[in-house]
């Protein structure tokens, strides 16, 4: 956000920004962010869950896993300009 006003970059006005992960500091920007919520416990239950299913079964394939996320909609995006 800096960057961009920094270069005379308007948010949302020129440029959306989106973090990721909801950081409680997101809130407070300004302005506020829009960012995408995970559950980052269940990212890490599931990482150990995988590494303890490769040292049982090293050639296990590789395994896509989805976890759900949210869009957390602040003041840092806007609709596209024509």
């Amino acid at each position: 956000l800096q960057a961009a006003a920094e270069r005379g970059l308007a948010v949302p006005g020129d440029l959306s920004v989106v973090g990721f992960d909801d950081i409680e500091l997101a809130k407070y920007l300004v302005p506020p962010l829009t960012t995408v919520g995970i559950d980052a416990e269940l990212i890490g239950r599931q990482a150990v869950d995988l590494l303890f299913q490769r040292l049982v079964e090293p050639q296990r394939p590789a395994q896509t896993i989805v976890v759900p996320a949210h869009l957390i909609v602040r003041k840092s995006t806007g609709p596209c300009r024509s």
